[in-house]
């Protein structure tokens, strides 16, 4: 991959005709494709020509030298998920699990998906070929905008593309259908009652109206979804959840260590060599999972103004409201000497720092409302002896306002009520109010992309083993991104609640071509490559060569070299000065406490502040992918499909801490990378200031491989994600480590349904999810053992109607829980947290 910084259009369009004909000047190593896909579009089934994800050459042929995995609206209804997230999380391909619902952000609403491990920003999300926008706080496509009812089918094309699609392609991509060709109405409901334990039931009801005439085809989807919460207190890996900030609090004079609040139950003190906290179970008010309530509706249509005009508009539109609860809200204010109250340890007269929770306003309930709207239009021109020029324009912008409605003060107006006796901490008898410091806080972000590219593809030339096939295009693109925080919040006067506000935005253009060559028979050889200009960074570009090969019409071999990059988010760029709190080993602090002899509570993960910000000379994140696979179909009724892979990447963005603090231990100098490690007398750390640099690389490896077998009425599918290694260097100097199978990087993830069909319009599926074990967060503790997740449904088919039944985690197992992590000992992106549910759906057609 070769970054240049500026380039006139000429030199541009030049470099592109070249592109195809270049390979890589150099390579890292090998990596290999992905399973094979499960059924061809109806299109191609009656031979018209068609865009296969991972290709812009049209073909009927759907079987590229790409390997696709193809989830079908069949297989999505059979499972019984309520939205595209939810089939994606448990593809084997979610290596390492991802981002899902979860209380605590602006962002609770969100879901993604993480192919290969190598990140959710990392995994390029496409609706029908076009560009998603990434979420304002994320930096990743939130799947949840996409109503599951207008779903067709998703592709998951698991080899890097940028040369095809541009940035973000370094994982691979996911290209989400819409449904076409449909007439008539539908009507279908599904429904999932959490029956193991409380919390977590389900809802979905959709509408489908479809034209299908002989000049328009017209496709119009309404969906309304709603799930319920999971309390805290409702699970019995989160029932008790002791934080340090309590109240009855703690205190200190300033540079002391700290005492527990006289009336703190002694039960509820904590003795640490900081001094002794009052602690609090903030599992009692927290929830888990927030409730969610989602209306989306989406319009698509396609007219053929003439014999050689196509249009194309679709316009879609989604609202979403989700509520959380977090326990009261925690923090540290000061009392000034001459108002401290006289309490045991401290000095009278002196200055009093209290930390505390307000249990007094109540749980802190924050109200994250969510707006989203797409519009593209599109013509598709035949232009005659097998060329066509297609236009398209897009625009996609989410929006997402978070209100924090209760639970929330101003600091100063707390320490100007304890001054004035309005309001009492240390009294417990009559503490007095604080309603006049309530507040409510908010934060505003807004993310869009507007997007235009004209492209042609047509066959240059026949040769003796078929036609020579070109794509090319032009595409132009404007990203914007807003997060905004109230002044209070900004300004750090918000009891227990901070933020910083950012912003930016940016513009891109880029040239790309893509060859198709029928070198002889049952050959195909693929040479693509793709310039891009990025007003914030500059430019790159990214060549991949592919080939596939028919050594007999039931077995094939495909392979494929490619570079990829990863410009950096905008928010990486331009984010202001922000805390957060990020869990790691302090390795410094255990290192001593090792030394010393005794306890070693710093040999534990613990949450330390963060204080970090954006970073305008970021580079991108640049990568070369291997891949090598074979595809055999044995007999008909058995398909065998293997697929190996081999991913390099560099600069990746990001620091690994507990890495960061290993470096610091072995005696290397973190300050010469910009970091601040702020540690008190006793050497623990305070704070951490942090700007966003270049720092990692990874080396990931692995193989997939999916089996499908019929035996009379019995149908087996299996797909398996082996992985090899996944080297890490989380900070410089420390060295790359295999970080496979520590903790939450399991090494093989599988899935294999069983589906029987008794007679005509009866189908039983049995399906096995499985992830394999992984170390604790204290490996020294020993590791987490594999997870099977069993669930069964049985289905019901009418002429014009379906019924189906089924049970989610059929045995009620428990997935595996962390120990050495009291703070987070079930890993929520790997594993679901509802428990057994009992599923219900209902479709009709009419």
């Amino acid at each position: 991959m070769i970054r240049h910084r500026s380039a006139t259009l000429s030199i541009l369009i030049a470099q592109m005709l070249a592109a195809p004909l270049a390979l890589p000047s150099s390579a890292f190593a090998d990596e290999a494709p992905a399973p094979e896909a499960t059924s061809a579009p109806a299109s191609a089934e009656r031979g018209e020509r068609i865009e296969v994800t991972g290709s812009r050459i049209k073909r009927i042929d759907t079987e590229g030298v790409s390997p696709v995995t193809t989830i079908t609206r069949k297989d999505i209804e059979k499972s019984g998920y309520n939205s595209v997230s939810d089939v994606l999380r448990e593809s084997t391909s979610n290596s390492f699990g991802s981002m899902r619902e979860a209380s605590g952000s602006n962002a609770a609403g969100n879901a993604e998906v993480n192919l290969r491990g190598l990140g959710s920003s990392n995994t390029l999300v496409l609706l029908n070929g076009e560009r998603l926008p990434a979420d304002a706080v994320t930096g990743a496509v939130d799947l949840n905008m996409i109503p599951l009812a207008a779903v067709e089918r998703v592709e998951i094309l698991k080899d890097g593309a940028s040369a095809i699609y541009g940035s973000d392609a370094l994982g691979g991509v996911v290209n989400i259908i819409t449904r076409k060709d449909f007439s008539g109405n539908e009507a279908s409901f599904k429904g999932s009652l959490a029956q193991q334990y409380k919390g977590g039931s389900r809802a979905d009801v959709g509408l489908v109206n479809g034209v299908n005439g002989e000049k328009l085809n017209m496709v119009n989807v309404v969906q309304f979804r709603n799930n319920w919460d999971v309390k805290s207190k409702d699970r019995p890996w989160t029932d008790h959840n002791l934080s340090t900030s309590g109240n009855p609090g703690s205190y200190r004079n300033s540079g002391d260590k700290w005492h527990a609040d006289p009336n703190c139950p002694s039960s509820m003190i904590l003795h640490t060599p900081s001094g002794d906290y009052c602690q609090f179970n903030t599992s009692d008010y927290s929830t888990e999972l927030p409730e969610l309530r989602q209306f989306s509706v989406m319009s698509e249509s396609h007219y053929e103004a003439s014999s050689n005009l196509k249009l194309t508009a679709r316009i879609g539109g989604t609202h979403r409201l989700v509520k959380w609860s977090y326990a009261p809200a925690p923090g540290t204010f000061t009392i000034p000497g001459a108002s401290a109250p006289s309490l045991p340890g401290a000095t009278p007269g002196t200055d009093l720092q209290v930390k505390y929770r307000l249990t007094d306003l109540g749980t802190r309930d924050s109200e994250v409302t969510t707006y989203g709207g797409n519009v593209l239009l599109g013509a598709d021109l035949d232009i005659g002896r097998g060329w066509n020029l297609g236009l398209t324009t897009a625009y996609n912008t989410i929006y997402t306002d978070n209100r924090g409605v209760n639970g929330y003060a101003i600091t100063d107006t707390i320490v100007s009520d304890i001054q004035n006796g309005t309001y009492r901490p240390f009294d417990t008898g009559n503490k007095g109010s604080l309603e006049n410091a309530r507040y409510v806080p908010s934060e505003v972000t807004k993310s869009q992309i507007a997007t235009t590219e004209l492209k042609t593809s047509g066959e240059l030339v026949q040769m003796p083993a078929g036609a020579l096939g070109l794509a090319a295009g032009i595409q132009m693109a404007y990203q914007e991104y807003l997060d905004r925080y109230d002044d209070q919040s900004v300004d750090g006067k918000v009891f227990g609640n901070a933020g910083s506000s950012g912003g930016g935005s940016r513009s891109s253009q880029a040239v790309y071509s893509e060859l198709s060559i029928p070198a002889f028979r049952d050959f195909e050889l693929q040479v693509a490559g793709r310039y891009d200009h990025y007003s914030d960074f500059g430019s790159t570009i990214n060549p991949k060569v592919a080939a596939l090969y028919h050594f007999t019409k039931d077995l094939l071999v495909r392979g494929s070299v490619g570079t990829g990059f990863k410009a950096p988010l905008m928010q990486e760029l331009h984010a202001a000065s922000s805390d957060s709190y990020e869990t790691f080993i302090d390795a410094v602090a255990c290192k001593a406490e090792r030394a010393a002899g005794g306890d070693t509570p710093s040999c534990l993960p613990a949450q330390y502040e963060v204080i970090g910000n954006g970073n305008p000379g970021l580079k991108e994140e640049k990568s070369i992918s291997f891949n090598l696979g074979s595809v055999y179909q044995a007999t008909r009724d058995l398909s065998l499909g293997v697929d190996f892979y081999l991913t390099k990447t560099k600069n990746v963005v990001g620091i690994d801490y507990d890495e960061m603090t290993a470096a610091e231990a072995a005696g290397i100098d973190v300050n010469q990378y910009g970091i601040k490690v702020h540690r008190d007398s006793n050497g623990y750390i305070e704070s951490i200031e942090a700007p966003l640099q270049n720092l990692a690389s990874q080396d990931v490896a692995g193989m997939d491989i999916s089996v499908g077998y019929s035996l009379g009425k019995f149908k087996l599918s299996t797909d398996q994600s082996q992985l090899f290694f996944f080297k890490e260097e989380g900070f410089p100097g420390t060295g790359k480590k295999d970080k496979l199978g520590t903790n939450g990087m399991p090494k093989w993830r599988n899935s294999t349904t069983l589906s029987y069909l008794p007679a005509d319009r009866h189908t039983i599926n049995l399906t096995a999810g499985t992830i394999g074990g992984h170390e604790k967060s204290v490996p020294e503790e020993g590791s987490l053992s594999h997870y099977t997740q069993l669930d069964l449904q049985y289905v019901y088919s009418l002429k014009d109607s379906e019924f189906g039944f089924g049970i989610v985690n059929v045995l009620g197992t428990t997935p595996p829980l962390d120990d050495s992590n009291p703070t987070k000992p079930l890993d929520v992106t790997l594993y679901d947290q509802i428990g057994r549910q009992v599923l219900a759906t209902y479709k009709v057609k009419f």
